[in-house]
C-alpha cells in the first residue's frame, strides 16, 4: 500500500470531530504561512514608507525653498542687470577716454555760452581708471556773473548723461581795470566729471593727478 493510500485510509478512519480539528489546523498553518510571507513583509514595508514620510517632506520643503531662492536670485539678477543697463545709459559716449572727454566738452560749452560769461580756458584732465570704467573730467576757467554760475550749476544735473561737479573754486572779480565796471563778475574754476566704458589700460590708476 502506498503512502497516499495509507493517508487516505487514515483520514477515512477519523471521526467527524477529528477531521474538523485537522482541517482547522491546516487552515491555521496556511494562515500563518500567508501572514509570514505576505502580510508581515507588506506591513513592514508600509511602516518603513510611513516612517520615511517626514524625511521626504523635509527634503521636498528644502527643494521648494531652493527653487524659491533660485527664483528670487534670478529676479534680483534681472533687476541688477536692468539697473546696470539704465546706469550705463548715463555714460559718456566715445570709444576711448579722449573721445569721451571731447563729448563732455561738447556738452559743457553750450552751457557757458551766455552774454555774461567768458570762457578763458578749457581742458580735459587725465582719465582715472574706475574698475571697468574710466572717470573723465573737464576743467573750465571762466568769468561769469552770479546768475551765470547759478544757471551753470543748475544745468549740469539736468543733462541726460550722469555728470557731477568734482571741484568748484569761486573768487570775486572786482579787481583789475577790465572788471572795474562789473563788480558782480566772478572768477570761476570748475571741474565736471563723468564716466565712460573705456577699454582697459587707457586710463591712469585711481587717484591719479588731475
Amino acid at each position: 500500500m502506498t503512502t497516499v493510500a495509507r493517508l487516505e485510509a487514515r483520514l477515512r478512519s477519523l471521526s467527524s470531530r477529528e477531521r474538523l480539528l485537522l482541517l482547522l489546523c491546516a487552515l491555521a498553518a496556511v494562515a500563518f504561512a500567508v501572514a509570514r510571507f505576505a502580510v508581515f513583509p507588506a506591513v513592514a514595508e508600509y511602516r518603513k514608507a510611513h516612517a520615511s514620510i517626514p524625511a521626504r517632506r523635509a527634503t521636498l520643503a528644502r527643494y521648494q525653498a531652493v527653487r524659491a531662492g533660485q527664483s528670487d536670485v534670478t529676479e534680483e539678477l534681472a533687476a541688477m542687470v536692468e539697473d546696470l543697463e539704465s546706469a550705463e545709459e548715463g555714460l559718456l559716449p566715445g570709444t576711448d577716454p579722449s573721445a569721451a572727454g571731447a563729448a563732455l566738452q561738447g556738452m559743457l560749452k553750450p552751457m557757458v555760452d551766455r552774454p555774461d560769461t567768458r570762457l578763458t580756458s578749457v581742458r580735459t584732465l587725465p582719465p582715472v581708471q574706475k574698475g571697468e570704467y574710466a572717470e573723465v573730467a573737464v576743467q573750465m576757467d571762466m568769468q561769469t556773473s552770479t546768475e551765470g554760475l547759478a544757471s551753470l550749476l543748475a544745468g549740469i544735473p539736468r543733462q541726460q548723461k550722469i555728470l557731477r561737479v568734482k571741484k568748484l573754486t569761486v573768487s570775486s572779480g572786482i579787481y583789475g581795470a577790465a572788471l572795474a565796471n562789473r563788480p558782480d563778475m566772478l572768477m570761476v574754476s570748475l571741474v565736471v566729471s563723468g564716466m565712460t566704458a573705456a577699454p582697459e589700460g587707457t586710463a591712469a590708476p585711481a587717484g591719479g593727478s588731475e
